[in-house]
């Protein structure tokens, strides 16, 4: 089903026709010290669509887990189990340094590169989550909620040909850095703001104002 029209070159495709891997992760409720291998959570999926290692885990795993669930620069993670609000969010992995495996709760994403781009990709998903689709499509159980890959695959995704997506990427990215700009220039003004009620009051019995 074609949603809106789409330029000339552009085409509809079902995301699970254009990927070549969604694989969910592993669980692990056994924690490691320095030794362990870095997994990442759902918690390290921000709502901005961002992988944030603030507060890790390290799990004990195995050369075979490894090797099977690492994440590697470009690869997307798909947040697949939170609750109903959270479940859906998504992020590049961009991360060079260390080793970093993830949990059940998330999966890892491999587009078909002759067709989709990475980041491309996450930042569509990324709108999908903001628009509440998986919220909508999700299956929802006592406190908690995953989306289904049948779900998730049959998915239409606007493809715009491949040197325009990672145009649209750079373009994307590059407007989102200038909104974190006003966002913390307002910050600070709101701060400025919120302390001049007590200026006024100490001005005032200081005999000052």
């Amino acid at each position: 089903m074609n949603l809106y029209p789409l330029p000339e070159g552009w085409r509809w495709a079902k995301l699970g026709e254009i990927i070549q891997e969604a694989l969910s992760g592993f669980a692990c409720g056994k924690r490691s010290g320095k030794g362990g291998t870095i997994q990442l959570r759902m918690n390290n999926i921000t709502t901005k669509g961002k992988i944030d290692i603030s507060s890790v885990l390290k799990v004990p795993a195995s050369k075979e887990q490894i090797e099977k669930y690492r994440l590697l620069p470009g690869d997307v993670v798909f947040n697949n189990t939170n609750s109903a609000e959270l479940v859906g969010k998504t992020a590049l992995f961009d991360l060079e340094k260390d080793i970093f495996v993830y949990s059940n709760h998330l999966t890892r994403i491999r587009p078909l590169q002759a067709d989709l781009d990475s980041k491309y990709l996450a930042l569509w998903l990324q709108l999908q989550w903001c628009n509440r689709v998986f919220e909508f499509i999700c299956n929802r159980w006592i406190g908690q909620a995953a989306v289904q890959r049948d779900k998730l695959f049959g998915l239409e995704i606007p493809l715009a040909p491949l040197p325009e997506q990672r145009q649209i990427a750079v373009n994307i990215q590059e407007l989102m850095q200038g909104v974190e700009r006003v966002r913390a220039a307002c910050e600070k003004q709101f701060v400025v703001i919120n302390i001049l009620p007590q200026k006024i009051l100490e001005k005032a019995f200081r005999g000052k104002l």
